[in-house]
């Protein structure tokens, strides 16, 4: 069981180190095109760099990691709220489904003009389309894991004369967290990409903003710099959470 492991691991760690070492030896050997991409290496060195930079942390991580966490949990609390309320009623849920399934496909960059309109040229804008990217998901996994709870645990917390409080905190939501936790990681990235591809084109600070304004002035190390400094900080956003999804299964397991 253990060498399965480290043998999924393994493979894991060479299916993204292959591809990164094939980059490096075609761009080193200049076989693709030393105007248009950098040396792998060159990207890690040039984030190393924007990190140590106090200007760049205040100016480009410090708001983009503001206005995520912002979107974020947001999106979290009413996503979670909202689908409390789907899952209380059959006929909302049935009725509401459908066009969560179709707000995936509705281009919400196209209408952020709109929101410059509201609500002027700073944050939250930002910080709305960042949320409409993440409470969908969220929304949807709270729906679906209560209404997935199995029968069983509903008759024996009734068995029990358990009120709806009860039933809520004992047995409802401990049935839907694995549910809600992969709609609060999905919720977490889709906040991280919707704020920084929203500081593309909105913003005059931010990951996103630097991003293109390095793109704009031609300078190709700053801007891979910047797109390996977001890929970083959401894989590593996603392994802190997985490994806190996986605490809380082992315990669960351990609970039952």
């Amino acid at each position: 069981m253990r060498n399965e492991r480290l043998t999924r691991i393994t493979v894991r760690i060479l299916i993204v180190l292959l591809p990164l070492l094939l980059f490096e030896v075609l761009v080193r050997m200049r076989i693709l095109d030393p105007f248009t991409f950098i040396p792998f290496t060159e990207m890690i060195r040039t984030m190393g760099k924007l990190l140590m930079t106090q200007q760049f942390v205040s100016d480009s991580i410090i708001p983009t990691a503001g206005e995520a966490m912002a979107s974020f949990i947001s999106a979290a609390v009413i996503g979670i709220l909202f689908g409390i309320v789907l899952w209380r009623s059959d006929s909302l849920y049935h009725t509401v489904q459908p066009y969560l399934m179709l707000f995936y496909a509705v281009p919400v960059f196209a209408i952020y003009p709109v929101f410059i309109s509201l609500f002027g040229t700073g944050p939250l804008p930002v910080i709305i389309v960042g949320f409409l990217f993440a409470v969908v998901t969220v929304i949807t996994n709270t729906a679906i894991g209560f209404r997935e709870t199995k029968n069983v645990f509903i008759k024996v917390g009734k068995s029990l004369n358990l009120n709806f409080r009860q039933m809520l905190f004992h047995v409802y939501i401990p049935a839907a967290w694995p549910y809600i936790f992969t709609g609060l990681k999905l919720a977490l990235a889709y906040s991280i990409i919707g704020v920084v591809a929203t500081e593309f084109i909105l913003s005059t600070r931010g990951l996103g903003h630097s991003i293109a304004f390095a793109y704009n002035n031609f300078d190709l190390k700053g801007m891979y710099g910047g797109i390996l400094l977001v890929i970083a900080i959401i894989l590593v956003v996603n392994t802190i959470l997985g490994y806190f999804e996986s605490a809380l299964y082992n315990r669960n397991m351990k609970g039952h």
